[in-house]
């Protein structure tokens, strides 16, 4: 897709979710792979709470400047906790992606070259990397997000830089692993173009570690929207939030029998302040 929305996808009071989701879904669900390192569960699972979250509160979401910021803060949120558990538990196995119909074999193999090599970070380099070089947060608002130093942030970045550099043959190469914040050249990074080729024709940023993680960055995104997974991800969304809303009314419900409508009042207004908190 270009971004743009066609007249029948929006109503009088917005975007529809439908709409919404299919602008969004690939590059959402590239940029959760990335963040992971390539744990296809990991992403998938954050992705669908975050849409199911988006769902539910889509009244009020729909009318955002943007929407799909706040669905990505929340898959932010989730891989975080994800990656934490996982650092005590077990590895995550990668994800199996078939290429794009119009990659060639070339950018195939840089892709998975890349995701092999993002994945052997730890997951605290890995996530500080891709939020400071694609999602181009500054040091300091990664360090708030994450709960880490500023400090922390910047040798995070520095040493993940230096090890994807030596991976993938970059040593040599003009990198700018100083940089506070990273340049965006492309335009919205979370709405997918319509085809591979279209994607690959923006101007490549020229720091060659933040143009190969974009360039696989896009490649992962055409192998997601050229899937099955949107439209099984879709149906699984609302199947969630039909599940999520009816254990709620039924919870409402039971609060107003044993305690009266003054604590369920309260209940709501809790549930507003988590929702602003982006849970």
């Amino acid at each position: 897709m270009t971004g743009q929305i066609e007249a029948d996808e929006v109503t009088a009071s917005g975007l529809t979710f439908d709409a919404f989701f299919a602008r969004t879904f690939p590059g959402m669900t590239a940029r959760a792979l990335l963040l992971c390192g390539g744990c296809g569960q990991d992403a998938e699972d954050a992705v669908q709470e975050a849409y199911t979250a988006a769902f539910v509160r889509w009244d009020r979401l729909r009318h955002y400047d943007a929407p799909d910021a706040w669905v990505y803060r929340v898959v932010r949120q989730r891989l975080w906790a994800a990656a934490r558990d996982r650092a005590r538990t077990r590895p995550a196995e990668p994800d199996t992606l078939r290429p794009p119909a119009a990659a060639a074999v070339e950018q195939t193999v840089e892709a998975r070259a890349v995701l092999s090599a993002v994945a052997a970070l730890p997951a605290k380099q890995r996530t500080v990397l891709v939020l400071n070089c694609l999602e181009g947060m500054t040091q300091e608002a990664i360090a708030e997000e994450l709960g880490i130093t500023r400090g922390g942030v910047a040798a995070h970045v520095s040493r993940a830089r230096d090890k994807l550099a030596k991976a993938l043959g970059l040593r040599g190469q003009r990198t700018a692993g100083g940089a506070r914040r990273a340049r965006h050249e492309d335009g919205d990074a979370l709405v997918p173009a319509h085809t591979f080729a279209a994607a690959a024709r923006p101007v490549e940023p020229a720091d060659p570690v933040t143009a190969l993680l974009r360039r696989t960055e896009l490649w992962l995104r055409a192998a997601a929207a050229q899937s099955e997974r949107p439209a099984a991800m879709l149906a699984a969304v609302r199947r969630a939030a039909a599940a999520r809303e009816a254990h709620g009314a039924g919870e409402v419900h039971g609060a107003r029998e044993a305690h009266g409508t003054g604590e369920v009042h309260g209940a709501r207004e809790a549930d507003g302040l988590r929702e602003a908190d982006g849970a």
